[in-house]
């Protein structure tokens, strides 16, 4: 009874939050969130960011680790956590991530290796393989399912990029004997525009095959090389607000991103970075 009581409230924020999700954005709750401005990462260069565009790990100098943490309305069964590590070589640049979500009764893993290429300093090309997994109940136990992730990022003038993603181009999903769950196909085009050498303006747009249109944009403001502060939105159907800081000392960087949906409530997210000196 205990875990009946337990599985109940969870499983109607999850619903509620699918619903909400569906409409404002078309990512699934295995990939964790980003702490761009306003959720704009696509033609985000400055870090890689796990499950995000993995063109981005071209720009990587640096042997890297990163931790993450994302929770969703104050409620730990809706928690996400994921640890990446980014290799760069000197021919093709490596990245390894893991992601968590959910708890005991029910979970979703997801894990991939990431290979990105510069060309020309101007082109930026990753290719992510993925590995999803869902636990469903003790007698269904785990189903899991292979898909892909390709992304590009082309720098057209000194202050601007263009960002392309394409998540799930084979249409993957998970099949069981009661149920079919599907992975969300998503195209995403974005630009990232450097209006200072402090101030960038991200602008991106999302479309899942069955879903609405997603649009974000957020403005990115770093008056310091140890410090920055993001603000932006998106939304789809209503309008999400995003915060966040970095700070960084010696090899570390820290992230705090928050964001505040209705009527659900607030979400968190915290990364905690290490680049290795060269």
């Amino acid at each position: 009874m205990k875990a009946f009581a337990k599985i109940v409230p969870v499983a109607a924020i999850v619903w509620l939050t699918t619903i909400c999700y569906a409409q404002t954005t078309p990512v699934a709750t295995i990939v964790p969130g980003s702490y761009v401005a306003g959720n704009a990462s696509v033609a985000y260069t400055a870090e890689w960011q796990p499950f995000q565009n993995p063109a981005a790990l071209a720009c990587e100098k640096q042997f890297g680790l990163t931790l993450l943490y994302e929770n969703r309305y104050i409620t730990a069964e809706l928690s996400n956590a994921a640890f990446s590590a980014a290799f760069p070589t000197k021919y093709i640049n490596v990245g390894a991530q893991f992601s968590y979500f959910g708890y005991a009764e029910y979970n979703e893993m997801l894990a991939a290796v990431t290979f990105a290429r510069t060309f020309g300093e101007i082109f930026h090309v990753g290719v992510e393989c993925d590995y999803y997994a869902v636990y469903l109940s003790p007698t269904e136990r785990y189903h899991s399912t292979a898909t892909v992730q390709v992304g590009l990022q082309v720098q057209v003038l000194p202050t601007l990029t263009i960002g392309f993603n394409v998540f799930n181009p084979v249409f993957s999903k998970v099949k069981t004997k009661l149920t079919e769950k599907r992975l969300p196909a998503i195209f995403s085009l974005g630009t990232n525009y450097r209006i200072h050498d402090k101030v960038s303006w991200l602008v991106q747009i999302d479309k899942e095959v069955h879903s609405p249109v997603r649009w974000a944009t957020g403005f990115e403001y770093a008056p310091f090389d140890v410090f920055d502060v993001r603000i932006g939105c998106y939304g789809s159907d209503y309008v999400v607000p995003t915060l966040g800081v970095g700070v960084g000392f010696g090899g570390f960087k820290f992230h705090l991103h928050c964001e505040y949906r209705n009527p659900l409530g607030v979400t968190m997210l915290g990364v905690l970075q290490y680049r290795f000196k060269q």
